[in-house]
């Protein structure tokens, strides 16, 4: 049997287990058993976005057999290991990294090999969007190394975006920017960002926090400048500057809009993990926001670099982050629904401890 969970697509707080037998392996497929996962606020910004962009397609429950309407599977990055296969290219033991649904297991069709990965080629996911069909093959890839192995499926997907919005920003000259403010600073995205940004020394990186994590915030060394939300008006607003917003709070954005103006020259809109919050305001001064999609992003530098090209760039700033990481980041491990069920509704609460990174196995 496969166990599965499913979510009520309008409703984030009703969920569902649900055991369905696993059907005969197709040809040309291999069923690769899921974990561990990483469950982060990310997460829950594919669910909020999953009509828009599409995340509930990924792995929609009657392309799988399963008869759930209204309910859809969230999904997660996470490692998955070959447990049969019925694919030449790929023996039962290899271990590969990617999108997956929380359940057990996932039957996939490997398809457009290459020395660092594949596709699945499922029909139902064709024509969604390839950087989220992708599988990477842990051997071959420069990012994966064996004292990083818990750390990857936390930080890997949001770093990878954080690299995207740092490249995109100077991509673009900043916009004219001379300071970043980063909303939800202590979030891993954030963090991840702030490092790039950092590493470049180009712009004043500011970080926007709540006052329970400003200490912790401060203590990774990657801003500038940090303030809490409930004093925006010491942030200088003379300065030219841009938004990187990765929570969608609507009233934190009407605040800084009403405190910068015109000198919002960009709002690069990233995160929802606000989730029940009104969103953000239509600008009557200042850059209105703009949507950020890093696959879109990745898809450029990918053409620019080559797929070997972006793996090489990308581990150049990912490893020394994961370094950095060390003495800030705490994994833990654990098996079973329930502390998995936990943790995903304090992060609908809005509770993430900063310092602790989530992998799960069901």
């Amino acid at each position: 049997m496969n166990q599965t969970l499913l979510v009520n697509q309008s409703n984030f707080r009703e969920t569902q287990l649900v055991d369905v037998p696993n059907p005969r392996l197709d040809a040309e497929h291999i069923r690769v058993d899921i974990g561990p996962f990483a469950l982060t606020a990310n997460n829950i910004t594919y669910m909020v976005t999953g009509d828009l962009i599409g995340y509930w397609k990924f792995f929609e429950p009657e392309a799988y057999g399963i008869n759930a309407q209204k309910m859809g599977r969230m999904p997660v990055w996470g490692y998955g290991t070959v447990r049969q296969s019925n694919c030449k290219d790929f023996e039962v033991g290899i271990r590969i990294y990617g999108f997956f649904p929380i359940a057990k297991s996932l039957d996939i069709k490997p398809v457009k090999l290459s020395p660092l990965g594949f596709q699945d080629g499922a029909a139902h996911r064709r024509a969604l969007h390839p950087i989220y069909n992708s599988y990477t093959l842990t051997t071959n890839d420069p990012s994966f190394v064996s004292e990083l192995d818990d750390i990857q499926p936390v930080l890997r997907p949001l770093f990878t975006t954080s690299f995207l919005i740092d490249d995109f920003l100077d991509d673009n000259g900043f916009f004219g920017a001379k300071q970043i403010i980063l909303l939800s600073a202590s979030s891993k995205t954030a963090l991840g960002t702030a490092f790039c940004l950092k590493k470049r020394n180009l712009v004043k990186v500011v970080g926007l926090t709540s006052r329970g994590n400003m200490e912790f915030t401060t203590s990774t060394g990657f801003y500038d400048t940090i303030e809490s939300y409930d004093n925006i008006r010491g942030l200088d607003a003379s300065q030219k500057t841009a938004l990187i917003d990765m929570a969608g709070n609507g009233e934190v954005n009407a605040k800084l809009y009403n405190h910068f103006g015109d000198n919002i020259v960009y709002n690069c809109m990233v995160g929802k993990s606000h989730w029940q919050g009104a969103p953000p305001p239509k600008a009557k001064r200042g850059a209105p926001p703009a949507m950020f999609f890093a696959p879109d992003q990745a898809k450029k530098r990918i053409a620019d670099w080559g797929g070997a090209g972006f793996a090489k760039n990308l581990a150049a700033s990912w490893l020394p982050f994961c370094d950095s990481a060390k003495s800030w980041l705490t994994i833990s491990k654990q098996e079973g629904a329930p502390a998995l069920l936990k943790c995903y509704n304090g992060f609908l609460d809005g509770k993430a401890d900063p310092a602790q990174g989530r992998l799960f196995k069901l």
